[in-house]
């Protein structure tokens, strides 16, 4: 459950960054490098706290963070190739 809501988590994030980012005029390029550094960011320190304090082996949860930070980031791909002006 814990992994469905960080995952949810990171897609309102997405959200909100595109939304509230264009509105103040910042380009979709900077928006995505952004989202993708701080994403990765926030998805390695959630694996290192449950290695940490859940006491999770690494392994797994290098499986769990690539899902969690796979998820929003394949969402950010498919939102700029679905959005592209061509």
């Amino acid at each position: 459950m814990h992994t469905a809501i960080i995952i949810t988590f990171g897609l309102i994030l997405l959200a909100l960054m595109l939304f509230i980012g264009e509105k103040i005029g910042f380009s979709r390029q900077t928006l995505t490098y952004s989202f993708i550094v701080l994403w990765l960011a926030l998805t390695m320190i959630n694996g290192a706290v449950g290695v940490v304090t859940a006491n999770q082996p690494v392994t797994s949860e290098l499986v769990v963070g690539s899902v969690v930070f796979g998820v929003p980031v394949a969402a950010l791909v498919l939102f700029m190739a679905m959005s592209t002006d061509a």
